[in-house]
């Protein structure tokens, strides 16, 4: 088994951003370090933290800010989870709604809903 490092901060969309390869596919405007261990295509998860939040994106009229943790996807834990099956909930169309869970840096955990928009050019 190989271990992932501690931060992959490129896998700014291993989770969410192929949806560039598709004009339906919606776009959230975040970057996060994954903490993970396993096959660096498809980790185990240990943490998902924000690493960076694009200005006037989905993600920042929803509220999150960089150092906030994503610790549920659509109801599903983060930790323990594999990627590749959060993966199908991030990639969603524009115009759909994403439920996350978020942990501020002050521990407090609040529930977070995006509508994904077209992806700036």
């Amino acid at each position: 088994m190989v271990m992932c490092s501690h931060k992959i901060i490129a896998i700014l969309l291993l989770l969410a951003a192929s949806a560039a390869h598709s004009a339906d596919k919606g776009y959230i405007g975040i970057s996060m370090a994954i903490d993970g261990e396993g096959v660096f295509w498809n980790p185990t998860l240990k943490s998902v933290k924000i690493a960076k939040v694009a200005p006037a994106s989905p993600a920042a009229l929803a509220g999150i800010v960089e150092g906030d943790f994503i610790v549920e996807v659509e109801g599903k834990p983060v930790a323990g989870a594999k990627a590749g099956d959060l993966k199908p909930y991030l990639e969603r169309n524009v115009g759909e709604q994403l439920k996350l869970v978020v942990k501020s840096a002050n521990g407090a955990s609040r529930p977070v809903s995006i509508t994904l928009a077209p992806k700036p050019e």
